[in-house]
């Protein structure tokens, strides 16, 4: 069963994600960062993602699927 799509937040720097996991094996780095990927910073705040974040963040995987 995949968790709830969810935005990371960086406190830090404000570089921000939103994941939807399509199962509950979590990829490192593409469903869960530990860390901000850009300054390091840790812990990072999270937060359910609304519809239309979950909305675009599969958007813009299916993009990446695409553009491979």
């Amino acid at each position: 069963m995949a968790p709830r799509p969810h935005t990371y937040r960086c406190p830090a720097c404000h570089w921000s994600k939103t994941v939807a996991p399509r199962s509950d094996a979590l990829r490192y780095g593409i469903d869960y960062f530990p860390a901000c990927p850009v300054c390091g910073h840790s812990p990072l705040e999270t937060q359910a993602a609304s519809p239309v974040q979950v909305s675009l963040a599969k958007l813009a995987e299916q993009i990446k699927r695409l553009l491979r």
